[in-house]
């Protein structure tokens, strides 16, 4: 009766082995989930880069969570995969991630909230918007004009860069734009592109979000692995 006993006990203790499998298995699982934050955080600075870079008017930051994000990942992914210097190195992705995470909050608000939300898309829904191109005989960057703009209330004078799409509904003419560049989207080839760049802006914010979940998910994880690494 009492080797009964103690055999049931020596099988529910356990063992050296048991643990290292159980290593194995929580290690294979945050592999997955470092592979594909790291993916995420890619896809972050690709679109992010080729957002900024399709007008001079709007100053996207999403990109900027994507690169921290990315090197913790690699750190993590590094982590996971060499035994020397485990710790060491989850505690650095541990660390980089953290910062991603309230660098992908942050880059939520301003690209999804300060820009976003405050571009009016109504005059260009209604067709009210004009382009202004100089044509292939003038430099774009030095290249201004002046066109008339008015509206119910007002109507005024308002200068634009040669590749621009302006909308003069959204401009005000007593203060001269200055508390708003809303109204005017410089480097863009159509105003049909300005469509377009309002999606990748939402698409970049939704990323950012889903960056913010999954940073903390994955820094839980690796966090979990490193207090049970030796």
């Amino acid at each position: 009766m009492t080797a009964r006993i103690q055999g049931a006990a020596g099988r529910d203790k356990p063992g050296p082995k048991s643990r290292e499998t159980e290593m194995m298995v929580r290690a294979r699982r945050a592999l997955c989930l470092v592979l594909g934050m790291l993916s995420l955080s890619l896809l972050l600075v690709v679109l992010g880069v080729y957002t900024t870079t399709r007008t001079e008017s709007l100053n996207v930051t999403g990109y900027t969570s994507g690169v921290i994000l990315t090197l913790g990942s690699f750190l993590g992914l590094l982590g996971l995969r060499l035994e020397e210097n485990r710790k060491q190195l989850l505690t650095a992705a541990i660390v980089f991630l953290s910062f991603g995470i309230i660098t992908s909050f942050l880059c939520l608000v301003i690209d999804g909230v300060c820009i976003a939300i405050n571009m009016d898309m109504r005059p260009l829904t209604a067709g009210r918007c004009q382009y202004y191109s100089s044509g292939g005989g003038y430099i774009y960057e030095n290249f201004y004009t002046s066109v008339s703009c008015w509206n119910l209330k007002e109507s005024c004078t308002m200068t634009v860069r040669s590749g621009t799409c302006y909308c003069c509904d959204l401009y005000n003419c007593a203060n001269g734009g200055y508390l708003s560049n809303f109204y005017e989207f410089v480097g863009v080839e159509s105003c049909e592109e300005v469509f377009t760049l309002y999606i990748l802006i939402w698409t970049l914010a939704g990323l950012n979000l889903l960056a913010f979940f999954t940073g903390i998910v994955t820094t839980a994880v690796l966090g979990s692995i490193k207090g049970m690494s030796p």
